[in-house]
């Protein structure tokens, strides 16, 4: 059964139904601040995004396990199927399953693996220890080609064939791009673990790309889309998956791997090629960003177009237009995308919430917001867009509203569930990437305040201990230009490097620190340690830390020596209701302990109440000092936490023993900032239909860029690209205007959407318009505000073929936005060709519309910029 299919037999709940409830998004109600603009549902101290977190770790934590009975190796039910079901009270059941829904491998790896390696990094948990070795063994081991298959021990990225929880057939649609980017979690998997075999394998497929790539026609894509193409479900053509193939090489050059006579580098520049000057030149057509999912065709889908972006914004030099093609790409999905009426797909409380296609899947929203939200960040940080990181920050707020405190996962715009229901890697694995991404852009906004997290490293965090006024780590690796991002609760006394005291610089063009301010006594700390690969970091940490021998035991608990444990003791505990605890006043805490073969399970108790989540000190190696539970966002005052032991452990323990090291709390004061208030207050000049690579530069010199932010419902699967614009010059000669080419395209509709993502302020607005040959009637509103009543361009403009500009002079956004709508009257369509927004000088009031026509000037109560000549005067449009 396909993903649409499933979907379509879950139960929708009506908006008719919520008429008279509380207004919510996904699972809870909404917040807004002062300008109308999403904020958080969540008051806590650690803020949303941390607290999004912890829902997804404390579902890892306690998810099923199967046996050696019932799969080829004992691990959690994740490892090899995607589907799940959650009660409301956050208990999960597996129900009985098929092969299909075990077909998502590669896109569960992926989050497994990459999620994981994130949060060890930012949490010192090691639960990465335990997922990402059962992940990659279980593809190793169970999802390869043959020996003498024409791809060779290969991976299988979609296992829909052959026994569930056992052997993958590679008789399957297997698609070249999820294997890539299986290829590079195996090489994050390496890196953090040190496992030779896993950096064998990922040579080896790289050996196989390279042998395979096709190097003969760059007209034609290097790869076909399926690793056997006699088993293709659709066309088998590879199009921006391309992408992700380049990534895998990329990753497997840069650890020295290039293959035979340079055999991967020239094919990752084959693939490099084909990107840039085969498909970002057609980058409007539906085909080209299509084809990624495995488990429908797909016009447009979104887990593809935001990792394109993210592979040219890692590489400007193989893209130099990167600025642009970035840009545009990422927009295209908020018209493409919502065309399904049934989808809702548009603009909620000034944040954009897209379905994954124009086919797919019903009102589930926050999947793309998670999925989009850190491409738009990270465009906005490299290019200095101000827009972009509004939107993506918009994005990460609206969709950290999904889950329940349970685990239970809402994904529909009106609180029901949709996907989320059936795929667990929507559900929880998935955001828990997309949320460390988003905080590693913007470690000042969204890293919790008064506590200490590596949210970002260009390498990879092996070994990480918190400890107070003492955070010691290591990485995979240590090129030139090293670093990692640390949200730090005190100001560093000392950083060193490999032993080796590093300086405080003003920049990192070299090795040393920078220290930025963060608030409430925080930092952000930048750490560039060029050639070593152990750093520690020391100061005056406010947390307090307690030792294991001044908590209070009950039950059979051993004080054990140990040289590597905090203070070289710990204490342990095998027998089921062994108990620990501890009475702390604070509104953070951590239980700090050992793991190993023989570790096993606890429950914790929070002021007397069985947390949702438990202990397990099980890795497959011995780790100390590490964060077996944390809890932040508690009530200031005292609390009494404690561990109890279960006296069992997992199904691959060789013992029972919970071992405790210390516990750690702080009550020191600081709040999370939501970005309240934000937003670009700047000019935004856009064509419709244009589809130029680069701005369009007008006689006065400003640019102007295609316009996509537009939303318009022409059925499920429609192309409202192709439909909805002009793409072709539809006259060469438009009267009235030094700048023609800005009114010989444009957007046309019954009705359609247009939404400007705007800061606080006056604005000054200019539609522009020129009939073509549409001689509609339409009327135009902005923020649901009639702003035109009704108006026939080529009468106003007088004729056809000229140039018409409507300017309001002093307009305030509502949420955030700027949000136009353009309804055809008596039958007819709508259109736009272009629009300015300026930002004002002052304060003002919205006038009524002023056409611009050749020998005035504009209205001066908007002094932000200026029209191209022409006069003007206050008329009623008709």
């Amino acid at each position: 059964m396909h993903r649409t299919a499933l979907i379509a037999v879950l139960a929708v709940l009506s908006s008719a139904a919520l008429e008279g409830a509380e207004k919510r998004y996904y699972a809870h109600a909404v917040a807004e601040d002062d300008h109308g603009v999403i904020a958080p549902w969540y008051k806590g101290r650690n803020g949303q995004l941390d607290e999004r977190l912890r829902f997804a770790v404390e579902l890892y934590k306690r998810y099923p396990w199967v046996d050696a009975d019932g799969a080829v190796l004992a691990a959690p039910h994740i490892i090899y199927n995607t589907h799940w079901k959650i009660a409301d009270d956050g208990t999960i059941a597996i129900p009985p399953t098929h092969p299909w829904m075990c077909g998502d491998l590669g896109q569960r790896a992926l989050s497994i693996i990459q999620g994981l390696t994130a949060h060890y990094r930012y949490s010192g948990d090691p639960l990465a220890f335990v997922y990402i070795p059962l992940t990659v063994d279980y593809v190793l081991d169970w999802c390869l080609t043959s020996t003498d298959h024409p791809w060779p021990s290969f991976p299988i990225a979609t296992p829909t064939r052959g026994k569930g929880y056992g052997r993958a057939d590679p008789d399957v649609p297997n698609q070249l791009d999820l294997c890539a980017y299986l290829g590079v979690e195996v090489l994050r998997a390496f890196k953090l673990t040190g496992t030779a075999r896993y950096l064998d394998a990922a040579k080896h497929w790289g050996d196989v790309f390279a042998r395979e790539c096709n190097l003969g026609d760059p007209s034609l894509p290097p790869w076909n889309r399926y690793m056997s193409p006699q088993h293709k479900m659709w066309s088998d053509e590879l199009t921006g998956g391309v992408a992700l193939i380049a990534e895998f090489l990329d990753e497997l050059i840069a650890l020295g791997h290039a293959g035979r006579d340079d055999a991967i580098v020239r094919a990752r520049d084959a693939a490099r090629d084909y990107l840039r000057d085969n498909l970002l030149p057609r980058w409007t057509e539906n085909e080209v960003w299509g084809r990624h999912y495995w488990d429908m065709e797909g016009a447009l889908t979104c887990g593809v177009v935001p990792w394109i972006c993210e592979y040219i914004l890692h590489h400007p030099d193989a893209f130099p237009g990167w600025r642009t093609d970035a840009r545009n790409i990422l927009t295209l999905p908020f018209n493409r995308n919502g065309v399904d009426p049934a989808s809702r797909g548009g603009v909620y409380s000034g944040a954009w919430a897209i379905p994954e296609s124009s086919i797919c899947c019903g009102t589930s929203l926050s999947y793309n917001q998670y999925t989009y939200a850190p491409a738009f960040l990270m465009y906005g940080r490299l290019a200095g867009d101000a827009r972009a990181l509004e939107i993506g920050r918009r994005m990460m707020l609206m969709a950290t509203y999904d889950s329940r405190t349970t685990g239970v996962v809402l994904d529909g715009i009106d609180g029901e569930v949709v996907a989320a229901g059936e795929w667990l890697n929507l559900a929880h694995p998935w955001p828990l990437c997309q949320i460390l991404k988003a905080m590693a852009l913007l470690p000042e906004l969204w890293a919790p305040p008064r506590e200490n997290h590596i949210v970002d490293s260009t390498s990879v965090v092996t070994d990480v201990v918190y400890d107070k006024g003492r955070i010691s780590y290591s990485t995979f690796d240590a090129p030139p230009g090293v670093t990692e991002v640390v949200r730090l609760s005190f100001a560093p006394a000392a950083v060193e490097a490999g032993g080796v005291a590093l300086e405080r610089r003003g920049d990192l063009e070299r090795s040393g620190y920078t220290i930025a301010p963060a608030g409430g006594g925080d930092v952000i700390a930048r750490i560039r340690h060029d050639g070593a690969r152990d750093v520690v970091i020391r100061g005056d940490d406010p947390q307090t830390a307690v030792e294991d021998e001044d908590l209070v035991y009950h039950g059979a608990w051993k004080a054990i020596s140990h040289a590597a444990a905090r203070g070289r003791s710990l204490h342990a505990a095998e027998e089921a209701g062994a108990r620990a605890e501890l009475v702390f006043a604070g509104h953070q805490v951590r239980i700090i302990g050992s793991t190993g073969p023989a570790g096993g399970q606890a429950d914790v108790l929070l002021d007397g109440v069985r947390q949702l989540t438990r202990i397990d000190c099980w890795t497959p190696a011995p780790r100390h000092q590490q964060v077996l539970y944390s809890r932040s966002g508690l009530e200031d005052g005292e609390h009494t936490i404690a561990v109890v032991a279960r006296g069992t452990g997992n199904p691959l323990a060789a013992g029972a023993s919970i071992s405790i090291d210390a516990v750690q709390y702080c009550a020191a004061t600081g709040r999370a900032p939501s970005g309240s208030g934000g937003g670009p207050r700047v000019a935004q000049r856009m064509i419709f239909g244009y589809t130029g690579r680069e701005d369009h530069v007008d006689s006065r010199g400003k640019a102007w860029r295609p316009g996509m932010e537009f939303v318009i419902r022409l059925g499920r699967g429609a192309d409202s690209v192709q439909r909805a614009l002009y793409m072709d010059r539809r006259s060469i000669t438009i009267a009235g205007t030094a700048d023609p080419e800005l009114y010989r395209y444009g957007i046309h509709g019954r009705d359609f959407r247009v939404h400007l993502t705007v800061g606080p302020g006056l604005y000054r607005l200019r539609l522009l318009f020129a009939d073509t040959n549409t001689p509609g009637l339409f009327k135009v509103s902005l923020n649901e505000e009639e702003i035109v009543e009704a108006i026939r361009v080529r009468d106003a403009a007088g004729g056809i073929f000229r140039a018409l500009d409507l300017v309001f002079p002093d307009v305030r956004p509502a949420h955030g936005m700027l949000s136009l709508r353009f309804s055809g009257l008596e039958g007819t369509e709508a259109c736009l060709q272009a629009l300015e927004v300026e930002p004002c000088e002052g304060e003002g009031h919205r006038g009524r519309p002023a056409v611009d026509r050749p020998g005035g000037e504009v209205d001066g109560r908007c002094r932000a910029g200026g029209t191209p000549s022409g006069r003007q005067g206050l008329v009623q449009a008709r």
